[in-house]
């Protein structure tokens, strides 16, 4: 492959973040980042005037990504692996620390990261290539930034902005796939099981969110192994405390024999799992939960153990807030999130637990030598 620029079309970023191995600058249509050794800004913005948020009307903000020893513009054949690692790093970073149920604040999904490599010649950087997929192999076609556009997806937001857990992109980039398949995969499983496409469907995102605990914790799929895993992995942090919640009596009654209600939400979890991967009827009134509220719980939990295993490893630092979010873990699984009243004057449950751990996490700053 030829000289190439990497960039993510569909977010920005305000100023320059280093990490790592990583370096995320700032692109401005006709501004910045400037010309670069390898590549003038007029090159740039002739590649990335064929990524469009409307018709006829090329981005005018995002991101380009550069590695510690690959800088754009550069021959990129040898980079294109870490490159892609990294894309990976980032959006976990990013999944890991927005807000459910709290408005657009903090919002983003894994095809806001969405990382594009484009080879160019230098003062012809407006035609460009691109292969697709098929079945039998693939194709690739020829076009011109004139003649082209790649259309911001509907699902992603057109104010995306670049919004990552730094400490947790450093050490995800410190990863080693070949030594740590489990993680790594683990990681990329939990991406793609996160897009918001609506290609995508939930009882498909079930089987892939499934299959990143499950190489994140070394189990096969059966809901014994995943349930005595999530036991020995935040078992400790819990509290032994009886919890109380509108959904308190429905898992004990649907789960009779579960130790607590983490336990009932494990298997739970595993059963929707099941009916999604064999094909049976996915519309159960069995369950507690629907198969959203899992993917929202999940898509919270998973980082948290992530994290967890990473500080184990001594990568990475769990921070107090993340701490106390763990403690209090059972208590989202006491309500529904999606029957919420929107029209209330009242704070969304999830929220309220959110808002009492980082009061927790932060009792010591108010109340010195409290825990």
């Amino acid at each position: 492959m030829p000289n190439a620029i990497a960039f993510f079309p569909w977010v920005s970023v305000d100023e320059v973040i280093d990490a790592g191995t990583v370096r995320l600058l700032p692109y401005r249509r006709g501004q910045h980042p400037g010309c670069r050794p390898e590549i003038s800004q007029t090159d740039m913005d002739s590649v990335l005037a064929a990524y469009a948020d409307h018709p006829h009307m090329p981005i005018a903000r995002a991101t380009v990504l550069e590695l510690e020893n690959w800088a754009s513009g550069s021959e990129v054949t040898d980079h294109l692996d870490a490159l892609f690692r990294a894309r990976n790093a980032i959006a976990f970073s990013a999944l890991s620390q927005r807000k459910l149920f709290s408005g657009s604040f903090h919002y983003c999904n894994y095809d806001a990261y969405t990382l594009v490599v484009q080879a160019l010649q230098p003062g012809q950087a407006g035609s460009f290539a691109f292969t697709t997929r098929r079945r039998d192999g693939g194709t690739t076609h020829h076009w011109s930034s004139d003649e082209f556009a790649f259309h911001r997806p509907n699902h992603v937001d057109s104010r995306a902005v670049v919004s990552i857990d730094k400490q947790l992109l450093e050490a995800t980039l410190r990863i080693d796939p070949t030594k740590s398949p489990g993680l790594y995969e683990a990681l990329v499983e939990f991406c793609c099981a996160n897009t918001d496409s609506p290609d995508i469907q939930e009882h498909v995102e079930l089987v892939m969110m499934k299959s990143a605990f499950e190489w994140l914790l070394g189990i096969d799929q059966k809901a014994d192994s995943f349930t005595k895993a999530i036991e020995n992995a935040i078992g400790d942090m819990l509290p032994a405390s009886e919890l109380h919640g509108p959904l308190e009596d429905e898992w004990k009654k649907r789960r009779p024999h579960a130790t607590r209600i983490l336990d009932a939400w494990a298997r739970e979890f595993c059963a929707v799992r099941g009916m999604s991967a064999h094909g049976k009827q996915r519309d159960s009134d069995r369950f507690v939960w629907p198969a959203r509220a899992h993917l929202a719980f999940t898509s919270m939990l998973f980082p948290l153990i992530f994290k967890k295993r990473l500080a184990r490893e001594g990568l990475f630092e769990i921070d107090s807030y993340d701490v106390e979010r763990l403690r209090c873990i059972e208590d989202y699984l006491l309500h529904d999130p999606f029957s919420f009243d929107w029209k209330s004057d009242q704070t969304h449950p999830w929220t309220e637990i959110e808002n009492a751990a980082l009061i927790s996490a932060k009792a010591h700053l108010f109340y010195p030598g409290s825990q």
